[in-house]
C-alpha cells in the first residue's frame, strides 16, 4: 500500500503571511489539527500545528536564553498571551517537514511518524503539495490492510 492511495488531497493549506488568529481561527474552524505552509505557487514551505500555534503563545527560545526568568512569571505569560495575535504564521510554524511522495509505502511513513513524533506527512510531488497523511488515517490503513480490522469487520 502506498502513501497515494490513502491521501487527502482536498487539503487546507496556509500561507506564511497569514496572521497567528486567522491559522488558528482556520484550524479551529476546519476541525483539522495541522495545515501545510505553501507559497503561492504550492510549493511547501513547512507545515503549521496546533502545537506550533500552542507555542505562539509563550516566549520564544532566544527570549528564554536572553531572559530565563520569562518562562517562571506566569502572571506575565497571562497578560502577554494574546501578544500571540500579533504573530504570523511565518513566526510560529514548523520548517523541519518530512515529505513523502503518493508512492512511499505506507510503512515507511508509519515508521516515520512514530520515530519522529510528527502527525501530518504533506505529500508532494516535484515539491508541489499534492496531499497530506494524517497519523490517523495511517494506523486505519495499516489495521485495515495487514490486520483486517476496520469498517465492516
Amino acid at each position: 500500500m502506498t502513501v497515494g492511495e490513502l491521501m487527502k488531497t482536498d487539503v487546507v493549506t496556509v500561507t506564511p503571511s497569514l496572521s497567528w488568529r486567522d491559522a488558528a481561527a482556520l484550524l479551529l474552524g476546519k476541525g483539522i489539527s495541522a495545515a501545510p505552509v505553501v507559497d503561492d505557487a504550492g510549493h511547501l514551505l513547512g507545515i503549521l500545528s496546533e502545537k506550533d500555534l500552542f507555542r505562539g503563545l509563550f516566549p520564544s527560545f532566544k527570549d528564554w536564553v536572553q531572559t530565563p526568568e520569562a518562562y517562571l512569571d506566569f502572571d506575565a505569560m497571562e497578560t502577554h498571551a494574546a501578544d500571540a495575535m500579533g504573530k504570523t504564521v511565518a513566526d510560529v510554524m514548523s520548517t523541519r517537514v518530512i515529505t513523502a511522495a503518493p508512492s512511499t509505502p505506507v510503512l515507511k511513513i508509519g515508521a516515520l511518524m512514530v520515530s519522529s513524533g510528527i502527525h501530518h506527512i504533506p505529500v508532494v510531488e516535484k515539491d508541489i503539495l499534492v496531499g497530506i497523511v494524517g497519523r490517523g488515517d495511517m494506523y486505519r490503513a495499516i489495521l485495515k490492510q495487514y490486520f483486517g480490522m476496520g469498517k465492516g469487520e
